[in-house]
C-alpha cells in the first residue's frame, strides 16, 4: 500500500483491507491466492466515491486511479450486481451465512479529513441490518429477507432475496461445517453477517470467528437474522 493511497483510506479502513487476502487480481484477472498484492484505489474526479481493489505485486504497483463520472456510477451500481463470496460458519452454536466483497467500494464521508465509508456497510444499515458488536456477535430477525438453499453436486445453492424480491446474492456454498444445514433447516433461521470482514471465504473456523471480531471491533460488521429453508419452505419450485 503506497503512503498517498493509505493516506487517502486512513488507519481503519487500510488495517480492513490489510486483512482481505482473496479476489481477483484486476490485471491478470487471476485469482490472487497467498502471496504479496498491492493495493489500487480508484478515486473519482468529484470526490463522491471509488473502490478499492488489490493486484499481483508482479502484475501493479498499488496507485491511486482516476474514475470520471461514468466509471463511477458503473462502480457503485454495477449492472450485474456487486461481487460477493458467501461462507458458512457457526458462532456460539449460530448458524451464520458471512458475507465478503473483494471489491471494496466507498464513499466521501462528508467530512474533511475524515476516512471514506464503506457502502456495503452503509448500504446494509439502511437496509434494516443492524451494527454488531465485538460484545455479542448477533442480530434481530429482518422481516421479508430470505436465504433459499438447494443441493448442487457437493456444494449448496443459495438464493437470498430482499423484501422487493431483489437477489442479494445467488452462487453456490461450499461444504458447511458440521450441524450447520441441520440447524438452519431446524430454526428456518440464518445470521446474515457483511460488511468490512477481513480473511477468505474458506477460513478454518478460528481464523473465522476472529475475522468476525475483528470487523465487530471496528464497526465495520452489520448483521441481521434471516429466514432461510428449502424452496418449498417458501412456496417455491
Amino acid at each position: 500500500m503506497s503512503p498517498a493511497v493509505e493516506d487517502i483510506l486512513g488507519p481503519q479502513l487500510a488495517a480492513q483491507i490489510r486483512g482481505t487476502i482473496e479476489g481477483t487480481c484486476i490485471e491478470c484477472r487471476q485469482q490472487l491466492q497467498e502471496g504479496p498484492a498491492n493495493v489500487v484505489l480508484g478515486q473519482s474526479t468529484d470526490g463522491s466515491a471509488g473502490g478499492i481493489w488489490l493486484v499481483h505485486d508482479r502484475c501493479a504497483p498499488s496507485r491511486i486511479v482516476p474514475l470520471d463520472a461514468e466509471a463511477t456510477a458503473a462502480l457503485v451500481e454495477p449492472e450485474e450486481g456487486l461481487d460477493m463470496t458467501m461462507a458458512a460458519g457457526m458462532v456460539d452454536g449460530t448458524p451464520v451465512l458471512i458475507a465478503r466483497m473483494p471489491l471494496t467500494p466507498f464513499t466521501d464521508s462528508g467530512t474533511p479529513g475524515a476516512e471514506p465509508r464503506n457502502m456495503v456497510m452503509q448500504t446494509l444499515l439502511q437496509s434494516g441490518f443492524q451494527l454488531v458488536t465485538a460484545a455479542k456477535l448477533d442480530a434481530a430477525p429482518l422481516p421479508e429477507w430470505v436465504a433459499v438453499l438447494q443441493p448442487l453436486g457437493h456444494h449448496l445453492q443459495l438464493l437470498v432475496l430482499n423484501p422487493s424480491g431483489e437477489r442479494f446474492y445467488h452462487g453456490t456454498l461450499a461444504k458447511p461445517p458440521t450441524g450447520w444445514l441441520r440447524a438452519v433447516l431446524d430454526h428456518h433461521q440464518v445470521l446474515l453477517l457483511g460488511g468490512g470482514i477481513g480473511g477468505r471465504h474458506d477460513d478454518a473456523a478460528d481464523a473465522q470467528r476472529e475475522a468476525l471480531a475483528a470487523a465487530a471491533r471496528t464497526g465495520q460488521l452489520a448483521g441481521a437474522r434471516i429466514a432461510c429453508g428449502r424452496p418449498r419452505d417458501f412456496g417455491l419450485t
